[in-house]
């Protein structure tokens, strides 16, 4: 006891030291905190906020019909046989990767507040449902981004398929089925649906604005150059170091560094495959601000992240060596 409680006092005091280091940045660089918090506000209003609050809200809102049971019920055989869980996972995993990002961490929390999963299936559920969209993979980073379609059905294809691979590695034994049922119906529920989305969708704006804030200040400093020094005099290119660094902070900025960069496409598929399907600690804080309604473990979702990604890039590894 007394060691888990030393445990606790030491990630405190760094937590405490991080804290006080981004408040005196604050103080030191004002104009850049200022500047980049509001151009992480300009990227959520107008990238985030169009596309995911109506997603949020029609979701929601279709909550309250007996569809979701109906998807539950047909595909119960497929996932009860793959993760041991039933049918309504397959339905969070569909909406995860029509609107990517943070969506499966939403619905996984929404299905447990309303008793319809277990925490134990919830975080079965996690390991599968966290994926990015088609919008973002192939529209903003393979076209908008690179100019390459087809590293965007590659990126694509590893992405999902990694996750579904992923399920399989926490697959667990659960004792009690998971239940289809619909979630119960409210006196409003176009009041309560707005109002619950449009607080998710703040909370949202206020994680991507924050760690923007955070990768610009660190990026000024030159952080990563410093930390990455070790692998600068073995030869990797500094500013490969310091994108996907970025990247794994904000995985927006780092897949913009990255296309400033001369990369051998093999190459190039590989780290974004990994990047986008880690997420970056902005996409990971913003999944958490749900997980943690069933007590879900940062440590655990991180888990379940690396080697979501791992799996990715040896997918992405295998399409370029082959195609």
């Amino acid at each position: 006891m007394i060691k888990i409680q030393n445990k606790k006092i030491n990630i405190e005091k760094i937590i405490i030291i991080i804290l006080l280091l981004l408040i005196l940045m604050l103080i030191v660089l004002p104009e850049i905190a200022i500047s980049s918090f509001l151009n992480g506000i300009m990227i959520w209003a107008t990238k985030v906020l169009p596309s995911l609050l109506p997603f949020l809200i029609f979701t929601k809102l279709l909550s309250y019909t007996s569809f979701i049971s109906n998807v539950g019920n047909k595909l119960t055989p497929i996932t009860q046989k793959l993760y041991n869980v039933g049918g309504v996972s397959g339905y969070i995993y569909f909406m995860s990767i029509v609107s990517g990002y943070p969506i499966g961490a939403k619905l996984t929390s929404d299905f447990y507040n309303n008793n319809t999963i277990t925490k134990g299936q919830a975080e079965v559920i996690t390991s599968f449902t966290s994926t990015s969209g088609p919008l973002f993979i192939i529209g903003s980073v393979a076209i908008g981004m690179f100019q390459n379609k087809k590293l965007g059905y590659i990126i694509l294809i590893s992405h999902y398929l990694s996750a579904i691979l992923n399920g399989l590695i926490y697959r667990k034994k659960f004792d009690k089925k998971i239940s289809t049922q619909s979630y119960e119906r409210n006196i409003n529920p176009l009041s309560d649906s707005m109002s619950e989305s449009i607080t998710s969708i703040l909370s949202i704006g206020g994680f991507i604005a924050i760690f923007y804030m955070i990768l610009q200040i660190l990026l000024s400093i030159n952080f990563f150059t410093i930390i990455s020094y070790p692998l600068n005099l073995i030869g990797i290119d500094t500013m490969l170091t310091n994108s996907i660094l970025s990247g794994i902070i904000e995985v927006t900025s780092g897949c913009i560094m990255l296309s400033n960069l001369a990369i051998p496409f093999n190459s190039l598929s590989i780290i974004l495959s990994f990047l986008i399907s880690f997420g970056g600690i902005s996409i990971h804080a913003q999944a958490y601000s749900f997980l943690k309604n069933f007590n879900m473990s940062y440590s655990k979702f991180l888990l379940q992240k690396t080697t979501q990604s791992i799996i990715s890039s040896v997918i992405t590894f295998i399409i370029v060596l082959i195609f």
